[in-house]
């Protein structure tokens, strides 16, 4: 999908082990997708228990966000 910006209804409407690929027009819109991504995540927890991630394109501006369980979310440890 090619669009301007993503919304939290976007993000939200992902069904369960599903993917949402937007490509945007610079890479500042998909930090702010990323962001919001998260935004989404905490404000609106799923009720089927599964989590967002999200992964970024730099060369094509895309941004991939998918629905999986929190136990398969790639999480990097500090």
């Amino acid at each position: 999908m090619i669009a301007d910006k993503i919304s939290t209804t976007d993000i939200r409407s992902i069904g369960k082990d599903g993917t949402l690929e937007v490509t945007l027009p610079d890479y500042k819109s998909c930090m702010s997708a990323k962001n919001l991504v998260t935004y989404t995540k905490n404000m609106y927890p799923r009720e089927d228990g599964m989590t967002y991630t999200c992964s970024i394109n730099r060369d094509t501006h895309t941004i991939i966000i998918k629905v999986v369980s929190p136990d398969e979310a790639n999480r990097k440890l500090r």
